[in-house]
């Protein structure tokens, strides 16, 4: 969702690369373990815990966390940085996971498939009687088609439907039956948030039980994932777990906090993990159904359905998507101040998964978790430019450069407005309607914000920032006000300067 304007920059400013990095602390870690599951050559864990301490540094990030998960078995974990209250990140501390909660209600869903309550192919209405959606042809879709995002619902824009404000499960549920398809069940993939709240009102339904509670029972802690819940709803910005309202945002060079906005994300986001209890949750995935300890979890069956492609394009598995070009199955997560990554190697021998309390215009979960993979798979990667730092400064640059150049012309307006005086009227209005353009795109997105019936925090967490660089609003701000009062001032000096001249006229006469 952010910009790709740092590929560009990357090429004419690298040397920025070695320019100011910030150097978070890295936490104190117990001893690294070398284990390894039979036919695998050990995990060098010290190489890995040096490049994530180096990662961490040159990308200027807050807090990271991470887990290494070798068939079945956790090799590795770790913290590094610091939190919002400027405490060390350990392998315990807990950290939002934003999408990539999508795998964990997949595997709430496939534990009611493997009791016997629900299959995947039953039509969602069979069990959710509660939707009655305004298109016919929503009553076909099936469960699969929710978890692989093929039920052909999908957002309609800035104004759509699902952007309004909601606080439950069932809400969420009403505001989809008003929504026309984009696409006949089945038939075409659409990442869409809106089919992972449906799933959570299914588990509900069909489980007669709240879905953190059961979620809580039937995957957290079969799994021993303890400090792991779920915190996101739509009145609390994060509910039961100290710390996590906020994460971080880089703002030239320095991890800014940022407070998370209340905003449902039932079933599609709102799962609280640690590094710790994400080492414990790939298990299964790196073990053919087995938790850490060894013990039955589910069938290897299960897990070689929700790792598999079943849309039509294979671009979506359930809750897990393939990786173009690349033998593994990922899944990523963002919110307004943390990022989440986890991947499981094709051959399901490794697993990794990366807690990030900063997010970035460019990803850094992914790089680092696809690097720690790399590592535990014997091959040395390279340290990633940190390109979003060039991107930061590359727009601090312009904004001072805005500053000048609007400093310069407030204190030129008086002799702007004597050289326009003479002239056509229309010149100098058209001269300064461009100005106003940073301002009109400012109070166009308030609003679209407010017409959209989104949370008015969230429009404004996204306002500054949530969907591309803090730096960039600054200079947007920087520009609105830096041109509008460059047209204040200039007609100010305009209207006297028309003034003035028939004033002296008028004195001359008999």
């Amino acid at each position: 969702m952010h910009t790709r304007l740092g590929t560009a920059l990357a090429t004419l400013l690298s040397v920025l690369v070695l320019a100011a990095p910030t150097t978070p602390a890295a936490a104190a870690l117990p001893a690294p373990s070398r284990a390894a599951g039979s036919g695998q050559a050990p995990v060098d864990t010290a190489r890995i815990d040096r490049y994530v301490r180096e990662y961490v540094q040159r990308q200027g990030l807050a807090g990271v966390s991470v887990a290494v998960v070798s068939q079945g078995r956790v090799v590795h974990t770790g913290g590094y940085g610091h939190d919002s209250r400027g405490r060390p990140v350990s392998a315990r501390t807990p950290m939002l996971t934003a999408s990539l909660s999508k795998s964990f209600t997949a595997m709430a869903v496939m534990r009611l498939v493997e009791q016997g309550e629900i299959a995947l192919d039953d039509a969602v209405t069979d069990h959710l009687v509660e939707f009655d959606p305004r298109d016919p042809r929503a009553e076909h879709i099936t469960v699969r088609q929710l978890l692989d995002q093929t039920s052909g619902m999908a957002s309609q824009g800035l104004l759509s439907p699902e952007r309004r404000a909601k606080h439950s499960s069932r809400e969420a549920v009403a505001i989809l039956a008003t929504m026309e398809l984009a696409a006949e069940p089945g038939t075409r993939h659409h990442y869409f948030n809106g089919n992972y709240w449906m799933l959570a009102r299914l588990v509900e339904v069909v489980s007669g039980r709240p879905f953190s509670d059961y979620l809580d029972d039937n995957v957290l802690s079969p799994l021993g994932m303890a400090d792991s819940g779920t915190a996101l709803d739509g009145e609390r910005a994060v509910a039961g777990f100290e710390g996590l309202e906020w994460g971080h945002v880089p703002l030239y060079g320095v991890s800014v906090p940022r407070r998370e906005p209340p905003d449902f994300s039932g079933g599609a986001g709102g799962v609280v993990s640690t590094a710790q209890d994400m080492g414990r949750w790939l298990a299964p995935f790196t073990s053919g159904g087995a938790t850490v300890q060894g013990q039955p979890f589910v069938s290897a069956e299960t897990i070689d359905t929700l790792l598999t492609p079943s849309d039509p394009q294979e671009r979506y598995a359930l809750g897990w998507r393939p990786v173009p070009g690349e033998d593994r199955m990922a899944h990523s997560g963002a919110l307004f101040g943390y990022t989440a990554y986890q991947t499981v190697a094709q051959d399901r021998s490794l697993g990794v998964a990366v807690l990030n309390n900063s997010l970035t215009p460019l990803d850094t979960a992914q790089p680092l978790a696809v690097a720690l993979l790399d590592l535990a798979q014997g091959r040395e990667p390279d340290q990633p430019v940190p390109v979003h730092r060039i991107i930061d400064a590359v727009l601090g640059a312009l904004a001072l450069v805005t500053v000048v150049l609007g400093v310069r012309r407030v204190l030129g307006a008086r002799a702007w407005a004597a050289r326009m005086a003479g002239r056509a009227r229309w010149r100098p209005v058209a001269r300064s309607v461009p100005r106003l353009l940073p301002l009109a795109l400012i109070a166009a997105y308030a609003v679209l914000g407010a017409a959209s019936g989104a949370a008015a925090s969230v429009v404004w967490e996204v306002g500054v920032g949530g969907a591309w660089p803090v730096a960039l609003t600054v200079w947007l701000l920087v520009a609105a006000m830096a041109n509008t009062a460059t047209v204040v001032v200039r007609g100010y000096w305009l209207r006297r300067e028309r003034v003035r001249p028939r004033a002296g006229a008028d004195a001359h006469q008999p």
